[in-house]
């Protein structure tokens, strides 16, 4: 059996290469830890709505409902060591970049990352599981 240790210590971060033509060569994505697949899901879903005890006073939150897309390329675009390529503060400047280019990385490290059952669920769409269950019911 394994040890905390062993699995602790276990790289099991996978990397691949992305072909980009639009910006004239390849990126190397890894796979999102647990964290950053958490952190994600809890930007995509998070409390947006805040209310007092009493729920007399209500504020919309949509400070972080926007920029899903470049987050994702700053947790996962990385060097040939795994050393992410951009950092938090440069989440703006993606935001500026060709929109279907930054989606279309985004839903790769999502699929890379085993995450595009909870990407659907966080746009509203229904799963695979979802339809199986309704089909279950009736």
């Amino acid at each position: 059996m394994l040890t905390a240790s062993q699995i602790l210590s276990a790289q099991d971060i996978a990397t691949k290469e992305v072909d980009v033509p639009e910006w004239g060569g390849s990126i190397l994505i890894k796979q999102l830890t647990r964290g950053q697949q958490d952190e994600y899901l809890k930007r995509q879903f998070g409390s947006r709505m805040k209310q007092d005890a009493k729920a007399r006073t209500q504020e919309l939150d949509l400070s972080n409902m926007y920029g899903h897309d470049a987050y994702l390329l700053v947790c996962s675009v990385c060097d040939e060591s795994g050393k992410s390529l951009f950092t938090a503060s440069q989440i703006d400047a993606l935001k500026q970049k060709n929109g279907e280019i930054i989606g279309r990385i985004a839903k790769e490290i999502l699929q890379f990352s085993g995450m595009v059952e909870d990407d659907k669920v966080a746009r509203g769409e229904t799963t695979e599981a979802a339809q199986l269950a309704d089909e279950i019911k009736n």
